[in-house]
């Protein structure tokens, strides 16, 4: 009983803690905006919400790894049943009763925009992620230390600068909302702002993710090698079974 307390007090503080880092990084953002660019943002709200759910994914695993890993999945699970069942009553709205349901097809693709961007934000694991590593492999191990840190900077530098511009083109797309799918609880159209919204949350998922790649980097060296890494997971479950 005791471990159950301390596991949801640390959950708690975990919650809180992310909240308020991302109402002071939000903050940041907003005091930027007014003093360097002379322009007020006007999605405070929006940004906050948007890196407390990346913190919650990012720094939970800390405390929390295996509710919010399998959290993740199940999200991106049901995203991927909800295509599949629509894909079903697409077909048997065409087929069976003759008249083919409009949102059908409209609604498949925003569910799989959400599943790609959601799924490689949280899911994809980075060794899962397609690598050119050719040259990198050829290499030895100091140099390797040199091209991944090159390479996790860069990505980071290059999100967080193309992150305003990505935001504010999204922002701009609220004047634009889908032709068939409804919002079921007010029957009105729903804004593209809220449906592309989830690639502003890869690009801070992918940005977090790199910063601890980094500093990963930094404190332990260069990965290894990914056939070492499988054959070093897979003695770890062989242990772990026996």
């Amino acid at each position: 009983m005791p471990d159950t307390v301390k596991a949801l007090a640390r959950g708690v503080a975990m919650i809180a803690v992310s909240l308020l880092t991302a109402v002071f990084l939000a903050y940041l953002i907003q005091q930027y905006s007014i003093r360097i660019l002379d322009e007020r943002f006007k999605w405070s709200n929006e940004i906050v919400v948007i890196i407390w759910v990346c913190l919650l994914f990012f720094w939970g695993p800390l405390l929390l790894r295996k509710w919010l890993t399998r959290g993740a999945e199940f999200i991106a699970a049901m995203l991927l049943a909800a295509v599949f069942l629509v894909f079903l009553l697409q077909i048997f709205s065409r087929y069976v009763l003759q008249m083919p349901f409009g949102w059908t097809l409209e609604l498949c693709l925003i569910l799989w925009v959400w599943i790609v961007f959601f799924g490689c934000a949280f899911v994809v694991r980075q060794r899962d992620q397609v690598t050119f590593d050719v040259l990198y492999l050829a290499v030895p191990k100091p140099v390797r230390w040199v091209f991944a840190i090159i390479a996790s900077v860069s990505i980071v530098l290059a999100f967080a600068w193309a992150f305003v511009p990505t935001w504010d083109y999204i922002d701009w797309m609220k004047m634009r909302k889908t032709a068939t799918v409804r919002n079921p609880l007010d029957n009105a159209k729903i804004p593209l702002r809220s449906i592309f919204m989830v690639f502003t949350i890869f690009m801070l998922a992918v940005i977090f993710r790199f910063i601890h790649r980094t500093i990963e980097i930094v404190r332990s060296g260069p990965e290894v090698d990914l056939v070492e890494q499988d054959t070093a997971e897979m003695l770890k479950e062989q242990e772990a079974q026996s």
